[in-house]
């Protein structure tokens, strides 16, 4: 079931709920952008706006990297900025494309991989802000293992089951950049699909013999006694990469610059919030209902923000994409400058 939520509401009659993630089938991006030219349609027309002038948005976040809109909400910052903004949780970076491309959702929190990959195959979305990003000082996402399965490093992966959230998505790339570093094939490993929450019971059941999680569930996994982390090619090849990232429908945002401005400044605030050290337990306790996380994992985590755009990586990790075949159609594929909005924060 799909948890919306309105603001409006004060700090202290907020109430948020426990979500439930799910991470839906991957859907063909071909099939998806054939919506572009009709159901598209009722996201990307002008913003609705309410009797006091306030424009109303949907967006979508991922199951990591959440907080910034939830703090928005909580802290009063969408009002301030004139938005009306419902906050709807979502699933794996393409579900969510496919969703603010059948008209469901405005905004949507994606991955860069998912855009470059999306856009060559010519879907009409492109990354309008940073959200979370692979921190150069600590690990947010890594290679997890039994700590009985005699696996120690990367070479000891070789023919192998690795699970992830996402085929074909950055950490799936990241690891064959690692197998290529340890001078073995690029593609000598298995690659499975399984949701972040099901990993540790697959790991811990030996249905795979190692997971790739992120964010919360990189803390819950790594922290089991029997579990011993490896690898954390995401750091090693990333550092700097929106690991999330917003994007939205060229023909919406070709409709409602004022309102996605609106809502850069709101999550700059609400960035500013997130790394006051005052607030660390406000940020805890929306960790805490949103993941349904304990007290201790939520403080585990160490998700680092940023809402610019970074040319230099976000070019790197696009030539990686399709050194590694991570996109069929290469003549396809778009510069990092082509499928980020043009009036999006970035940095060299």
């Amino acid at each position: 079931m799909q948890v919306q939520r309105r603001t409006g509401m004060t700090r202290k009659d907020t109430s948020m709920t426990r979500r439930t993630f799910r991470a839906a089938g991957v859907l063909a991006v071909v099939g998806v952008t054939a919506l572009a030219t009709g159901c598209a349609g009722a996201a990307a027309g002008e913003s609705e706006s309410t009797d006091g002038g306030t424009s109303a948005l949907t967006i979508i976040h991922a199951p990591i990297n959440y907080e910034l809109p939830y703090i928005a909400e909580q802290e009063g910052y969408f009002d301030e900025v004139g938005l009306d903004v419902t906050i709807k949780a979502g699933g794996t970076p393409q579900d969510n494309l496919a969703q603010i491309m059948g008209g469901s959702a405005n905004l949507t929190i994606t991955a860069w991989d998912t855009v470059v990959t999306a856009t060559a195959e010519g879907m009409p979305v492109l990354a309008v802000a940073g959200q979370g990003v692979v921190s150069s000082a600590y690990d947010t996402s890594g290679i997890i293992v039994r700590g009985d399965s005699g696996i120690e490093s990367v070479a000891d992966l070789s023919g192998k089951t690795i699970a992830y959230n996402d085929l074909g998505g950055g950490p799936h790339i990241v690891t064959q950049q690692a197998f290529e570093a340890a001078g073995l094939a690029a593609d000598d490993f298995e690659a499975i699909k399984l949701p972040y929450a099901s990993m540790q019971a697959a790991l811990e059941g030996g249905q795979v013999d190692a997971v790739f999680p992120s964010d919360s569930f990189y803390e819950q996994i790594s922290t089991v006694q029997e579990n011993v982390v490896i690898a954390n090619p995401t750091r090693e090849f990333r550092a700097g990469l929106p690991i999330t990232l917003w994007a939205g429908t060229q023909q919406w945002l070709d409709a409602n610059p004022d309102t996605v401005h609106k809502f850069v400044e709101a999550m700059t605030k609400a960035l500013a919030f997130y790394e006051d050290d005052s607030n660390h337990d406000a940020v805890l306790k929306i960790r805490q209902e949103v993941s349904g996380i304990t007290v201790e994992q939520a403080a585990a985590m160490k998700t680092e923000f940023r809402i610019e755009i970074p040319n230099g990586v976000t070019q790197s990790v696009t030539d990686a994409l399709v050194q590694f075949g991570a996109v069929e159609n290469k003549e396809d594929v778009k510069t990092s400058k082509e499928v980020i909005w043009s009036e999006a924060l970035t940095t060299d």
